[in-house]
């Protein structure tokens, strides 16, 4: 069985490592894409200080003006932090990888940048995609599900290759399964790097590949949760009372919003796409573990502001949070600083293991090679 396991563990290693390290740098990187994308865009938080804020209704105006064709935008997200500026996303354009997001200053609704997401002009939005789909669209998100599972299967089969034998002794050496060797044999070391770092990466990599996993195929794991957990079925999001007169302002719904979760922290804004939909207001509610993620919301008639439906995140049953906490911990937000670093690490360490994976694999064929070429060597005496 051990053999068996040995075998399936290497040869899956050796054909899919390559894709799995792409997508477990990819996103590394992407566990601080937002401070990335400041730095790798500047312009974006260059902006002049101001006693007044802009007002939502000026930033929408502003934002729509520098778009082509002055669509309809579907959502503002705020600032992540003091002098990030707020994001407006319009429709996807034909053709295009992605919508279009302007970058506004919260001062002033100054445009600083109109970038297409998913484009090689707004890099982190472009990792994302190579992270996600790897660039191939919904083919390619697939994909990425199923290497989520593969990544799972190694975790498991490498735990079990791990696990220590029995010693003549009848005892298992415990110590030196979590060590790593410095006697000076190169192989033996590679051989330590990959068992040990495998195994104290073992829980994040499991939490990382299980809500990657989760972000592919919700439905499918919302049915496997929910026969472990009570989980409760998403309820339809609902609509406004067509032609009901004039929409109430984004500031007014962001204060209707707000009342129904005091000390909520704004995350998004999203806005009516019809004359039949409805206002959703996202919050990070006082009592939610993670910061840049707002899991809980309010739907309120585009209207009369009347609310239709809110969810906070903290009350719901146990199967739905454990859906929702995926998101956050799939890149660390859920975990805090030390968490985002520490999933930045288990991003790494499939590349970690699969070079010194292919090294172990490499060095063991050039010694069969080389007790092949001297047994079948002329000069090799026979008896």
């Amino acid at each position: 069985m051990r053999r068996t396991l040995f075998i399936l563990h290497k040869y899956a290693g050796l054909t899919l490592g390559l894709l799995l390290s792409l997508i477990g740098i990819t996103g590394s990187l992407l566990v601080f894409d937002h401070a990335l994308d400041e730095k790798l865009a500047p312009e974006t938080v260059t902006f002049k200080p101001s006693e007044r804020p802009a007002t939502y209704r000026e930033i929408f105006a502003a934002a729509q003006a520098a778009v082509p064709g002055n669509p309809e935008p579907t959502r503002l997200m705020t600032p992540r932090q003091p002098g990030s500026p707020f994001v407006v996303r319009f429709p996807k354009p034909e053709g295009a990888p992605g919508p279009v997001e302007v970058s506004v200053s919260p001062t002033d609704a100054e445009v600083l940048a109109v970038r297409g997401w998913g484009t090689p002009d707004h890099t982190m939005s472009w990792l994302y995609r190579l992270h996600y789909t790897l660039l191939a669209g919904n083919s390619g998100k697939t994909l990425v599900g199923f290497m989520g599972l593969l990544l799972m299967l190694f975790c498991i089969t490498g735990a079990l290759l791990w696990w220590p034998k029995k010693s003549r002794s009848g005892k298992k050496n415990w110590r030196r399964a979590f060590a790593i060797s410095r006697s000076g044999n190169r192989f033996r070391f590679y051989f330590d790097v990959h068992r040990v770092f495998g195994i104290y990466f073992l829980p994040l990599l499991l939490m990382t590949s299980f809500s990657g996993v989760t972000l592919v195929f919700p439905q499918q794991v919302r049915a496997v949760v929910g026969t472990f957990f009570t989980t409760e079925p998403l309820a339809p999001l609902p609509g406004s009372l067509a032609d009901q007169g004039n929409r109430i302002s984004a500031e007014q719904a962001v204060a209707i919003g707000q009342a129904a979760f005091p000390g909520g922290e704004l995350k998004r804004i999203y806005l009516p796409s019809s004359a039949a939909d409805s206002y959703g207001i996202t919050f990070r509610a006082a009592g939610e573990a993670w910061s840049n993620y707002g899991a809980s919301f309010v739907r309120l008639d585009q209207y009369s502001g009347e609310i239709l439906l809110t969810q906070n995140v903290t009350e719901i049953p146990l199967g739905n949070k454990i859906l929702r906490w995926q998101f956050p911990l799939h890149n660390g937000d859920a975990l805090g600083l030390i968490g985002r670093w520490l999933v930045l690490l288990a991003g790494l360490t499939p590349g970690l293991l699969f070079g010194t994976g292919v090294y172990l694999w490499w060095k063991k064929r050039e010694k069969k090679s080389f007790k092949r070429r001297t047994v079948l060597s002329p000069d090799t005496p026979t008896a």
